[in-house]
């Protein structure tokens, strides 16, 4: 189940930059079983021109 749940994290993580080109992370949670596992990640996601700062002019 972990695998399967990383490979769609992976998926997810590849095209949240073309959909939300605005956003420099994503948070990830992870929950099994009714809160058996709960785990949450904070993922970087790719660098773009909306997503960085600007040096001032």
């Amino acid at each position: 189940m972990k695998a399967a749940a990383m490979a769609f994290t992976s998926a997810v993580q590849s095209l949240a930059g073309q959909v939300f080109p605005w956003a420099s992370t994503m948070k990830v949670r992870h929950e099994w079983s009714y809160a058996w596992h709960d785990e949450s990640d904070a993922i970087a996601l790719p660098t773009t021109d909306k997503n960085t700062p600007k040096p001032p002019k």
